[in-house]
């Protein structure tokens, strides 16, 4: 237990760190390692022990991250197709086939600014605007009204693409009575869909 207390000299340290670091931020140069250092002094710790727990931290938070936003809406999708009967059920667990799985499970017709039962065309509409639409306002910013307009309707076009694949999959096989509404705050609070996915 003796070995959680500072001696003297590890506490002159700290309060050393704790005031390089107000010096630092009181001077002109508020730098990244002025703050690691004010705060490594009031934690009582050094420099690289206080980056090495911001390091776990942050690969904690990513594989959180990669849970939520890839793992459970795979194994979910994987399970939802399987029992819909779609011949490719392992599609879910391919981050971008995912994606088109969405498009294609609700075997319902596909309303937006046009009407459709070819959900597998949208899908791949939708991919192609994700992945390339960038792309094209930038091949086609030479010509600066196009270019500008199409890069103003693009991200509009795929969030209601995104908007509409939410509330089939949801309309379809989850709560009918909260799909617009989770549909609607998923765009801007993306965890929410893969929770209630």
């Amino acid at each position: 237990m003796n070995y959680l207390l500072l001696n003297g000299t590890e506490v002159l340290d700290s309060l050393n760190n704790v005031e390089e670091g107000l010096d630092s931020l009181n001077g002109s140069t508020s730098t990244i390692y002025a703050i690691l250092l004010w705060v490594a002094g009031i934690f009582g710790i050094g420099v690289s022990a206080l980056i090495t727990i911001i390091t776990i931290i942050s690969a904690v938070s990513f594989v959180l991250y990669v849970i939520s936003e890839y793992l459970i809406p795979a194994i979910v999708l994987f399970i939802m197709a399987k029992k819909a009967g779609y011949k490719y059920p392992w599609l879910a667990l391919i981050p971008v086939a995912q994606t088109f799985l969405e498009y294609v499970l609700p075997r319902r017709e596909f309303k937006l600014l046009f009407r459709t039962r070819k959900r597998e065309f949208v899908a791949v509409v939708a991919l192609i605007i994700t992945y390339f639409g960038t792309g094209a306002v930038v091949i086609l910013n030479f010509l600066p009204a196009l270019g500008q307009l199409i890069g103003f309707f693009i991200p509009i076009i795929f969030m209601l693409l995104t908007w509409r694949r939410k509330y089939d999959m949801l309309r379809t096989y989850g709560d009918r009575g909260l799909a617009i509404a989770i549909a609607t705050i998923s765009i801007f609070v993306p965890i929410l869909y893969p929770i209630t996915l």
